[in-house]
């Protein structure tokens, strides 16, 4: 079984999604699913799922994004690039090339049947992915698009020797809070400005795949800042 792609679903609707998602992985080799927030009575009916009732039955349920990815490397966000004008996306297939001997702890998120991933949502993740549609029906069943995924990624998701280290996106989220409190001190946040901020810091440390290494030294600088404003 490859453990090392991590689907997660955020707020599904529909409980059929769910268990369709989880047959899905089972066909292509993965195990790792979690799901955020879901509507308790969605969750409590989610036991269908053909051969992949494991799958299922060990989902984590989480209550938030960040809380689902925080040890993951790579998070990949997927959405229809009509929402996000400006904003470049990868495929499935282009994803499956970048892991590709690679380090990485993948996470794919998708969002819910109505609405998708939101923007605040969507300022977890490193990359957007898209799936390849004919402009007049651009959106997919979760479900389906779930099966398409994993079946690009089913060879490229393996773990190698360890390399490079990674922060994962706890990590960052650490980091970025001490950005936050060491701004707040300054006055630098605007009454009301902390939640548009936030999202702006987070995609902009995403962006820049930092390294384990990095990351502690940004937050060795920070809490050294930290400490010397309350001097």
């Amino acid at each position: 079984m490859r453990s090392r792609l991590r689907i997660v679903l955020v707020r599904p609707r529909d409980p059929n999604n769910i268990g369709a998602s989880a047959r899905a992985m089972k066909n292509f080799g993965f195990a790792d699913l979690a799901v955020v927030a879901p509507w308790p009575p969605v969750w409590n009916e989610a036991v269908s799922a053909v051969n992949a009732s494991d799958v299922l039955l060990n989902a984590r349920r989480c209550a938030t994004l960040a809380e689902a990815v925080a040890d993951c490397t790579l998070v990949v966000g997927t959405a229809d690039p009509g929402r996000f004008a400006g904003k470049s996306s990868i495929t499935p297939a282009e994803l499956a090339t970048d892991l590709k001997g690679s380090d990485h702890l993948p996470a794919l998120v998708f969002g819910s049947e109505k609405h998708g991933l939101t923007n605040d949502d969507l300022s977890h993740c490193h990359q957007l992915l898209s799936i390849p549609t004919v402009d007049g029906c651009p959106s997919m069943n979760l479900g389906q698009a779930v099966a398409i995924c994993c079946y690009e990624l089913r060879n490229e998701t393996r773990r190698n020797e360890p390399g490079i280290e990674w922060a994962t996106a706890g990590e960052i989220e650490a980091a970025l809070a001490l950005a936050m409190d060491v701004l707040g001190k300054t006055d630098f946040i605007l009454p009301g400005n902390e939640a548009e901020l936030r999202g702006k810091l987070r995609r902009s440390l995403l962006n820049r795949q930092l390294t384990k290494r990095e990351v502690n030294t940004m937050c060795g600088a920070l809490r050294r800042i930290g400490s010397k404003m309350q001097d």
